[in-house]
């Protein structure tokens, strides 16, 4: 085993995943449910934006409807649990169509992401 490969299997080993609280309530479940949504939204938005050619620091920035949405749908969520700001939030609901649908709505890549958004 080279230096390498022993550097790597020690930092692996080092790395400690992040707590997954499972969100049970149906407040809170409605909750996340808006934020992964209005995500999903702005994420579709800039999907297609960039599909027809456009840049993709350009369409990041060219729904702010879709971005104030997100951005008030994670402080509410924050508000509601600030000790939640950290972690994975996974969650069930039972959708309009009658399925089971599960998520896991990663927090702390949620607030990098729109903490490095800087449209004017």
């Amino acid at each position: 085993m080279g230096l390498t490969t022993l550097a790597l299997l020690t930092i692996l080993q080092n790395i400690k995943p992040l707590p997954t609280i499972n969100v049970k309530l149906p407040k809170d479940v409605e909750t996340v449910e808006a934020a992964n949504d209005a995500m999903g939204a702005l994420s579709q938005k800039v999907t297609a934006c960039v599909s027809a050619g456009r840049a993709a620091e350009s369409c990041r920035c060219s729904y702010p409807q879709e971005l104030t949405a997100l951005k008030k749908a994670y402080d509410a969520l924050v508000k509601l649990h600030p000790e939640w700001k950290d972690q994975l939030l996974s969650y069930q609901y039972i959708n309009k169509e009658g399925r089971n649908i599960s998520g896991i709505l990663v927090m702390p890549n949620l607030r990098r992401q729109l903490d490095a958004l800087k449209c004017e």
